[in-house]
């Protein structure tokens, strides 16, 4: 049977070890060089308001942040907020389930969503694209990075269950919310899991 664990005990479980995660992931210096390139590129073709999608310590809400483009930051994981607020005072952060997201229609011109849907049973996964389609204009964007691999399958994370993704299958659902693929690509790293990513526009 695979995995499957609520959102919140998810969220709970990030709590916990929430002061070594920032400690390890939580500054964009120690991340990957490709990662960084791939995220300030997209950012800068972003004309509007950005949504950090599960925005962790936000290090990536402030890299997307610039002029013109304010960006916000949503997490459930309060530890990661308090960090976030503390030191990017720049960008505006709030506690939030992606699934029903606090904001009108329309909010945001870009979405990144970077590997925040990992611990997503692939079955809930629609109702959390949808709930982003919701808050990006038509003609926004969405970038996506992912835990990649040849079919869909659970594995043992560190913090909680996970899901691998192939490119071509996560590509179909996002379709199905309203996306058309821009790009998409695959990494593999010395290691640690292969990377995934995809960008994806809204067409409704």
């Amino acid at each position: 049977m695979e995995p499957r664990e609520p959102a919140d005990s998810t969220a709970r479980r990030y709590s916990s070890l929430a002061e070594a995660y920032i400690e390890l992931f939580g500054r964009v210096e120690q991340a990957e060089a490709e990662d960084l390139e791939l995220i300030t590129q997209w950012a800068q073709e972003q004309i509007g308001p950005i949504l950090d999608a599960g925005c962790g310590p936000g290090h990536w809400t402030h890299v997307i942040s610039g002029p013109g483009r304010p960006a916000t930051g949503v997490d459930m994981v309060p530890q990661f907020l308090e960090h976030a607020k503390s030191s990017y005072p720049d960008c505006t952060f709030q506690q939030a389930d992606m699934t029903s997201l606090p904001f009108p229609d329309d909010s945001f011109s870009g979405v990144l969503a970077w590997y925040s849907i990992i611990h997503t049973p692939p079955e809930d996964l629609p109702s959390i694209l949808n709930s982003l389609t919701r808050v990006l204009k038509p003609g926004g964007d969405l970038l996506a990075g992912f835990f990649a691999a040849e079919k869909i399958q659970p594995f043992d994370h560190k913090v909680a269950p996970a899901w691998y993704w192939p490119v071509a299958e996560l590509s179909e659902l996002m379709a199905n919310a309203g996306f058309t693929i821009i790009d998409h690509a695959t990494r593999d790293r010395a290691g640690a899991r292969r990377h995934g990513q995809i960008v994806a526009r809204l067409e409704r």
